[in-house]
């Protein structure tokens, strides 16, 4: 009597908390009376009406209780993700609001550079040998203050308008301005430099920019840069159209599995203290769903990383 039922009492919480459902806990029942009918044991006596009432009253009440045990403990849980959530877009608002003071501190500090070195570049005749320095220092200062304007459209959700151009020869010329810079130099491979794309060629500089120093820094001997179309094809309303591809990789040190997934989080970073800030991956994909493109990165541990954007190409 007593015992068999809390022994059905427990059957029924055990059966709750491995995922079986009230209804199919009932389904048991009746499959049980029903095997019991075949066996020639007769149902219809009223004590063993009772045993099965109980039974199946037991049943139910303790999956009951399971299952309002198990929905307290989810809610628990959806109420622990929740301010966990809310922390960390907290934390996030809090670096955002710093990094853009940052950014604009860096902003006002190179207007002067900049300023001062239009004024001394205006003393020099065009063909002076001293203008190609103070060149470099103005393409430099031009490009610092793109990165900044990012920056700062980046924490602050904006978004430049794109616009179509061919995204082989904006690769080419910032290739061209990088390649002072670099060791090693990039090996640049376009194989499609007037197919059009929406983007604009500002970030396409910040794009390589970020991604050749991400390369330097996990020690690269040896970095590509590829432009071409691919077999796959953007849909666009009710046609398809041609995909081109950017693709930049390395074969410095790579990630782990669970660092490449994390790699385009912001503000998420494996560099020393003072190394970066964590936004780097996560602007440049940023930048590319802002084109319509998309945005896959593939690594491998002491393998190389490979990063691959693809755009559709506009006409």
């Amino acid at each position: 009597g007593e015992a068999a039922l809390v022994d059905i009492e427990e059957l029924g919480r055990e059966a709750i908390a491995t995922g079986v459902s009230l209804e199919d806990i009932v389904g048991l029942h009746e499959g049980a009376t029903l095997s019991l009918s075949e066996m020639g044991i007769a149902i219809s006596e009223p004590a063993m009406i009772r045993r099965m009432s109980a039974c199946l009253s037991a049943l139910a009440i303790a999956a009951a209780i399971a299952f309002g045990s198990k929905l307290e403990l989810l809610e628990r849980q959806r109420q622990e993700e929740s301010k966990r959530t809310e922390r960390e877009r907290q934390r996030l608002e809090t670096l955002g609001q710093m990094v853009g003071s940052v950014a604009h501190e860096l902003n006002n500090l190179l207007q002067p550079v900049h300023g001062m070195t239009e004024i001394m570049l205006a003393d020099f005749e065009a063909n002076a040998p001293e203008r190609a320095d103070l060149e470099t220092i103005l393409a430099c200062t031009d490009q610092a203050v793109g990165v900044i304007r990012n920056i700062l459209a980046y924490v602050r959700q904006e978004r430049r308008v794109p616009e179509a151009i061919p995204l082989g020869h904006a690769v080419e010329n910032a290739c061209a301005f990088l390649q002072p810079m670099l060791r090693p130099p990039l090996d640049v491979a376009i194989r499609d430099t007037e197919s059009p794309v929406l983007a604009t060629e500002s970030e396409v500089t910040q794009i390589l920019l970020n991604l050749v120093q991400n390369a330097m820094q996990a020690e690269a001997s040896r970095i590509t840069v590829r432009v071409d179309r691919c077999n796959r094809r953007f849909t666009a309303g009710p046609a398809e159209v041609p995909c081109l591809q950017l693709v930049v990789i390395d074969d410095g040190c790579g990630m782990s599995e669970e660092v490449a997934a994390c790699a385009t989080d912001p503000f998420f970073t494996t560099k020393t203290e003072g190394q970066g800030t964590g936004l780097g991956l996560a602007i440049v994909k940023g930048i590319v769903m802002g084109w319509s493109g998309e945005f896959e990165i593939a690594s491998r541990f002491e393998r190389g990383t490979v990063v691959t954007m693809s755009f559709p190409v506009v006409f």
